[in-house]
């Protein structure tokens, strides 16, 4: 009988406030206490609970394989799901608190990190099914001041594993300069969508097909370091996408093997993909100073590969008013 790739582990997490959270530690079969390098947490978004991440814990453990040295962990806040707590009680802070000293108490000094935050100020969480087994968590910040009866649509892909703080500011920014905000995780997206099979990009471009016909209207992507693959690559399948704003690198959020179909590197090479944007805007963007902020090479291979119209900045900060500015420019360059 062959070894399973990872086992779970039930159990409540006590926080300062004598709460217990309910929590699902998933790791490697092999992996022992002592063997453990990462510990990845798994933050649901309130009213969620830790159902809406599961598959991305196990999607992740399981590529590790049962030799694998890091776990994922995942856990219901208070109040939701199977944890104590009062509905509405949002003291998620000491539930954050809890998880990381129980980490600290098990593991000792390891790498540890939470995937994202509970909390969502001025915006509303929706979870959009998709195909059998797929569903896309987004982050809806309403449009205020717009003057438009529809006011323009924008699809903001954060980092993988992370729509922080950062990236919801953003896009409250963004709403109030009048445009109407889906934010998402891409990688919470991409790990349900890969659950039943890899994903080619024909399965990538049926999703995207699906999301578009519960929006308003059709969309502008915004694709920060990692999830600018994901955006370009969106844009190249379908026309309903009316441009793409590109940050930093690309192409390697389309390589994990344990989602993507990548036997033939050809797929998903964006350099092969970003002409089809054409005669739809975009623009690349090189962010100085990050570590993801994209290289010479790979953005001017992209830059050599589209069509007019296109435009190349470099910046040191990515702020509302730049992305305003180039949301701007792209509608202005939309048929």
């Amino acid at each position: 009988m062959s070894t399973p790739p990872y086992v779970e582990e039930n159990f409540g997490i006590l926080t300062d406030d004598n709460l217990y959270l309910d929590a699902i530690l998933v790791k490697p079969a092999h992996l022992t206490d002592d063997k453990l390098r990462v510990l990845r947490v798994w933050v649901p978004k309130y009213p969620l609970t830790k159902t809406s991440v599961i598959t991305c814990a196990r999607q992740e453990v399981k590529s590790y394989g049962p030799d694998g040295r890091i776990a994922h962990l995942v856990f219901d806040l208070r109040g939701t799901g199977d944890s104590d707590g009062v509905l509405g009680q949002h003291n998620f802070k000491l539930d954050l608190g809890a998880i990381a000293a129980w980490a600290e108490e098990r593991f000792g000094k390891i790498n540890f990190g939470f995937l994202g935050t509970p909390s969502i100020r001025d915006g509303r969480v929706n979870v959009w099914p998709l195909r059998s087994g797929a569903v896309m968590e987004t982050y809806y910040y309403n449009a205020v001041g717009s003057h438009e009866l529809v006011p323009p649509v924008l699809v903001y892909l954060s980092t993988y594993g992370h729509f922080g703080q950062s990236d919801e500011k953003l896009c409250r920014q963004l709403a109030q300069r009048g445009y109407a905000v889906y934010g998402l995780d891409p990688l919470r997206y991409l790990l349900h969508a890969s659950l039943q099979e890899r994903l080619t990009p024909e399965l990538l471009w049926e999703d995207l097909r699906i999301f578009i016909q519960m929006l308003p209207d059709n969309p502008i992507m915004l694709g920060q370091p990692m999830g600018a693959g994901l955006a370009i690559m969106w844009g190249a399948g379908t026309d309903k996408v009316e441009g793409v704003v590109a940050v930093g690198r690309a192409q390697v959020g389309l390589q994990p093997a344990h989602i993507f179909v990548t036997e033939n590197p050809y797929n998903f090479l964006l350099t092969r993909q970003v002409s089809k944007l054409a005669p739809r805007p975009l623009a690349l963007v090189r962010h100085n100073g990050h570590p993801m902020g994209g290289d010479e090479e790979e953005l001017s291979a992209l830059f050599k590969s589209s069509q007019a119209p296109r435009r190349f900045e470099a910046v040191d900060e990515i702020n509302a008013s730049f992305l305003n500015e180039m949301l701007n420019w792209i509608r202005a360059n939309s048929s």
